[in-house]
């Protein structure tokens, strides 16, 4: 991959190309994949609260994609036994149970592989999922470590895999129409985006003393879990709320920032910010996070004369508030809450004069839906949710996640792709 602008165009021509040491597991999953009346056989790696909920809508959308789950990884016993017993209800049979994911890589007879771990682990775990010849379909964010997630870019392009990320209102058919009218510029130039979350959610993420002293070091692989993060005694609360802890997740950056920068991403064109400020605390769910309650990022995107500020904030302690609107210079595009295209805001001549209701895109499928008909007809440029895209918002939450801890501005370098203080 180019070491410049990353974008759309780019990943698709330097994707086209297959590398040329390709291995024999590739081309024959992609040859088995190809055939139209074969199945499409799906793992899954992480089969907990938002992996449960991805079985089965892989179990429902597999139906009309000739699609079916038939292996569960997991290092817990528990998730990895629930998941077991909710495959078996789906399809009356059994499917492949294994503790480690290399084992679930290396079985040749999976396809592709939903990837619902901790955030820590996904980049890592995607780019292995890759290289060895298994389609994905990877949850957000894509990657928390921006080399990590440079290597998993650099391993998807060098592929023909087809890899959907998890920021799912990308295949919202509203936001799909919202995105057409922002191409159209109808309300001018970009000026301002604000993605305002607030919502009242006492100690969120973390557990219940029962709920700790339930999990034995036993009942699962500590080791394996940690993934390459330094090593450190078994601790229930880090691997039950791994989002209150800085090693692991940033939280609600990566969280739910996710989410609404993409939705930025998406409605604007723009592929990453250029820099990010951000401040925040613990201001009133004081337990064991490492993580902020609350927390307000401002990140700048354009150059020359083409730039504008976007904002994101949450609050975990007052939910009122929240509002996600692209300000332009003819009018406003206000999404997620309401679904209005308006002149509000500005007061030119050439201003939006009539207001809007954004309506339903027309034929849109199930983000689910839409990575297994990619992958059955090994076409990714219908996907609505690419690597790259995953990557653009991987580099906002990274970078909104360096200028908080560090409290410095923070600029990204798309030709070295680094971060650094600015």
């Amino acid at each position: 991959m180019l070491q410049g602008d990353i974008n759309r165009r780019t990943f698709l021509e330097s994707s086209a190309v297959a590398g040329l040491g390709a291995a024999t597991l590739v081309q024959t999953s992609q040859a088995r994949a190809a055939v139209q009346n074969e199945t499409i056989r799906v793992g899954i790696v992480g089969p907990g609260g938002r992996g449960t909920g991805l079985m089965n809508e892989c179990v429902e959308h597999g139906k009309s994609h000739n699609a079916r789950m038939t292996a569960v990884c997991d290092i817990w016993n528990l998730r990895r036994d629930k998941a077991a017993a909710r495959v078996k209800d789906a399809y009356g049979d059994e499917p492949k149970v294994y503790r480690r994911y290399e084992q679930l890589l290396d079985d040749k007879e999976i396809d592709a592989i939903i990837i619902a771990t901790p955030d820590h682990q996904h980049s890592k775990m995607l780019k292995l999922a890759v290289e060895a010849g298994k389609d994905a379909y990877c949850e957000k964010p894509m990657g928390n470590v921006l080399s990590e997630t440079n290597d998993a870019l650099d391993a998807v392009n060098k592929s023909d895999r087809i890899v959907q990320i998890g920021t799912q209102r990308r295949s919202y058919p509203k936001y799909l129409a919202a995105a057409e009218l922002m191409k159209q510029g109808r309300i001018g130039e970009v000026a301002k985006v604000d993605v305002i979350w607030n919502a009242y959610s006492p100690y969120r993420w973390s557990k219940t003393k029962a709920d700790l002293n339930s999990l034995k070091q036993s009942d699962i692989d500590w080791r394996a879990f940690l993934m390459g993060k330094p090593d450190r005694p078994f601790d229930p609360r880090i691997y039950r709320s791994f989002r209150l802890f800085r090693d692991f997740s940033s939280g609600i950056i990566d969280q739910w920032m996710t989410h609404g920068v993409d939705v930025v991403h998406m409605l604007t064109g723009e592929s990453y910010p250029q820099s990010a400020v951000a401040h925040g605390g613990i201001y009133q769910w004081r337990d064991y996070r490492e993580n902020p309650d609350t927390i307000s990022v401002a990140l700048e995107y354009g150059k020359g004369d083409q730039q504008f500020l976007a904002s994101y904030e949450t609050s975990l302690i007052n939910g009122i508030g929240s509002a996600t609107r692209v300000m332009g210079t003819h009018g406003t595009l206000e999404v997620e809450k309401v679904w209005r295209l308006s002149g509000k805001g500005s007061k030119r001549h050439d201003a939006v004069k009539q207001e809007e209701t954004v309506e339903d895109a027309k034929g849109t499928l199930h983000h689910m839906a839409n990575w297994l008909d990619a992958v059955r007809h090994r076409d990714r440029t219908g996907l609505y949710c690419p690597v790259e895209a995953g990557y653009g918002h991987s580099v906002a939450c990274v970078l909104a996640t360096d200028a908080f801890w560090s409290g410095k501005r923070m600029v990204f370098n798309p030709k070295t792709r680094t971060i650094a203080a600015g």
